[in-house]
């Protein structure tokens, strides 16, 4: 949701309006709520996010702004991420880490164990129920990994084929970012913000079992239907 606010606010022409303002209080709103959740995987990924949408949708010289501006709130994480965690932003001594390398770690072993695993992966949903059977190998939850939690549930070919499905949205979102005429700037900013969060979420997605949260994921759809029906209109000259 922040990307797509964020989309939206560098696709508006004018920005000092009252949609601007509102525009822009909204994304102070929700970056400052992911701050104070001190989740660095999402935050780097919203990062990674917004320097896309805003080079692809601001001129040099706003870029030069922009980042001046986001240097102190970077400063700012980390140090909300000191205080609250006692640690650094790559900090091998930060239970958070370290148990996402154990359960990986597990995770893939288990993955590999059996070709059949490779082929159709252990079942939806069967590691919660079945997890005590693994002997102590595997915990009973997820693997903090969509790309490890979707080849080891439903298989490697699965997992090729979700991929595949991503990267023909990321391209259709590609294209039509070039097919929007400039004065659509709603349309544009939905495009923008479905791409950056395209990225952003793929990103995350290393460390973090999106697809596990009904509440992410449903946004994530959203917004790819938003989208979606901005490339239909576009490629068939609909308003």
């Amino acid at each position: 949701m922040a990307s797509l606010g964020l989309g939206l606010f560098v696709a508006l022409p004018r920005k000092r309006t009252k949609t601007g303002a509102l525009l822009a209080l909204a994304i102070v709103g929700m970056c400052g709520a992911l701050l104070l959740t001190v989740m660095r995987a999402s935050g780097g990924a919203l990062l990674v996010s917004a320097v896309l949408i805003a080079s692809f949708g601001l001129s040099r010289r706003a870029l030069i702004v922009v980042g001046a501006c986001a240097l102190p709130l970077i400063v700012a994480g980390l140090f909300v991420l000191h205080q609250k965690r006692q640690v650094g932003f790559l900090d091998q001594k930060d239970d958070s880490i370290v148990w996402r390398e154990t359960v990986q770690k597990e995770g893939l072993q288990l993955l590999v164990s059996n070709p059949r695993h490779l082929l159709i992966g252990v079942g939806m949903d069967s590691i919660k129920a079945h997890w005590r059977e693994e002997n102590g190998r595997i915990p009973m939850g997820h693997m903090h990994s969509d790309y490890l939690q979707i080849a080891l549930e439903r298989g490697v070919p699965t997992l090729i084929a979700w991929l595949f499905l991503m990267y023909l949205y990321a391209r259709t979102l590609w294209r039509t970012r070039r097919s929007v005429p400039g004065d659509h700037w709603l349309e544009k900013g939905i495009v923008l913000g479905a791409l950056g969060g395209l990225v952003g979420f793929m990103l995350s997605g290393v460390v973090h079992y999106n697809w596990g949260d009904s509440e992410v994921v449903m946004i994530f759809y959203l917004i790819m239907g938003l989208s979606l029906v901005v490339a239909h209109q576009c490629q068939y000259g609909e308003r």
